[in-house]
């Protein structure tokens, strides 16, 4: 009896000591890319009882429980040395110790295959884009970053016999940007032509060589004079602690190797930014470094973090932001760029169909005479929810009467205007609320195949029917 109640005692003893420890030994660093929660008061801000405090005091203790990171470490060793999987859903853990994003298995196994229409609206909203960046006097190019195990797949687990597709996303992207005439740096092709591997082993991104060179291509495709840096010194240091390696083993995971290069910092910050990683950073050039460059503008996920150091030498003035949506007519009128750069990854693409970059709409000619038909279409009028300076005119049209390649147009009160491509058979027109001082506004929706339109829905609104 004695036996059981020392064991009972001991299992106890362990259930109690993550809580018991927390006033000692609290958890108050955590490896997700967000801010740790507060411990959550009695009352809400306006001085009533606050009735979501179990559900906070819970995410609360989920956070900080003594010993946490310490016990998820000691959980993911075990459960990949011995089972080879990981103990997080956000990482996949494969062969040789390597590891990947999980969000990129379905693109890699080719089970969520974009449509040759998916396809299509893409290219479609980013070819709209470049046309509002060049009619305003400034350069642009985009730059795809291409999955980890889009380039190096050997490395993934047991799933080879689960591909439904070899064929990436990507690789159908591409050879479609360039038949619309958007300009790309095709890193694509730059990593897949190196025997080196230029991804980090338990990192998302590329080494410090992949970063040189991915900065390179981008430079080379804007045409722009720059340094390449190829005769800097280098080092390899093993002190890389990659963001998959916290995401599985918290901060004891085994660093790697990486490049280090010996580059001067010729720009400064010009705002209160303080790294790579803030939202918004705003750098200048120092007197006498010689760039001709200008002024860019540069849209980026978190690949741009190797990126910046090396760009921001080369414009007299740079700006850099994470935000999403993009706001890029609003950035282009208050800073005025001579450059306009997209950078993002391959597996967040579709962002540029589900939440395109905010512009008024780019106009389209159309014949006098067009064919009218009834059909299963919509449309509606609203302020656009992240800046209320423009309505988003919005709506899908019957999927019978689209093709592959149909463009979809709106006409507002008399004047034609290519609208963004959303989902299989949606659509989306921004346009400054000064634009529209006029009630009812009259609408149409047309489809074009080549030459060829039809107004497939005719609506006016007033007023009172739009969400303002």
């Amino acid at each position: 009896m004695k036996k059981y109640l020392v064991f009972i005692t001991a299992c106890i003893a362990a259930c109690l000591l993550p809580f018991a420890g927390m006033a000692v030994f609290p958890t108050t660093v955590g490896t997700e890319n967000k801010a740790m929660s507060e411990f959550p008061n009695l009352r809400d801000g306006e001085g009533a009882l606050n009735l979501d405090f179990f559900e906070e005091l819970e995410e609360y203790f989920n956070e900080h429980f003594a010993f946490r990171n310490e016990l998820i470490f000691a959980d993911a060793k075990i459960q990949t040395a011995v089972f080879h999987v990981s103990n997080v859903d956000t990482v996949t853990y494969g062969k040789d110790g390597w590891l990947y994003y999980a969000s990129t298995l379905e693109d890699y196994l080719g089970s969520s295959r974009m449509s040759g229409r998916q396809v299509y609206n893409l290219a479609h909203n980013l070819s709209l884009v470049r046309q509002y960046v060049e009619q305003n006097g400034s350069s642009f190019v985009l730059a795809v970053p291409p999955n980890k195990n889009t380039l190096y797949g050997g490395h993934m687990p047991y799933y080879d016999s689960y591909i439904v597709d070899k064929t990436h996303n990507i690789d159908v992207l591409m050879p479609k940007l360039k038949e619309l005439g958007v300009p790309y740096a095709d890193l694509l092709s730059l990593f897949r032509r190196e025997d080196e591997v230029l991804y980090l082993k338990r990192d998302s991104h590329w080494n410090g060589k992949g970063a040189v060179m991915a900065y390179n291509c981008i430079m080379d495709t804007l045409g722009y004079a720059h340094k390449d840096y190829g005769d800097s010194p280098v080092t390899r240091t093993r002190d890389e602690d990659g963001d998959l390696n916290r995401m599985l083993y918290t901060f004891y995971g085994e660093k790697e190797l990486n490049y280090k290069y010996d580059i001067a910092q010729e720009y400064a910050y010009a705002n209160d930014a303080e790294s790579v990683e803030d939202v918004w950073i705003e750098t200048e050039i120092g007197e006498g470094a010689g760039t001709e460059n200008g002024r860019l503008l540069m849209f980026r996920d978190s690949f741009a973090n190797t990126l910046i150091p090396l760009i921001a030498n080369q414009f007299e003035k740079a700006w850099f932001t994470k935000e999403v949506p993009y706001g890029l007519e609003r950035l282009m009128e208050q800073y005025a760029p001579d450059t306009v750069v997209f950078e993002k990854v391959e597996r967040n693409l579709s962002e540029y169909i589900k939440t395109p970059p905010v512009i008024s709409p780019i106009e389209e000619k159309v014949p006098q005479v067009v064919e009218s038909l009834e059909s299963d279409s919509a449309i509606s009028m609203e302020t656009l929810e992240y800046d209320a300076d423009y309505y988003k005119i919005s709506g899908s049209v019957e999927e019978a009467l689209l093709e592959e390649e149909t463009d979809i147009i709106v006409w507002i009160n008399g004047c034609y205007y290519k609208a963004y491509h959303t989902g299989e058979n949606g659509f989306e027109i921004y346009i400054k609320k000064k634009d529209i001082q006029n009630y009812p506004v009259g609408l149409k929706v047309l489809t074009k195949n080549q030459k060829e339109y039809r107004t497939v829905l005719t609506k006016e609104i007033r007023g009172g029917e739009v969400l303002q």
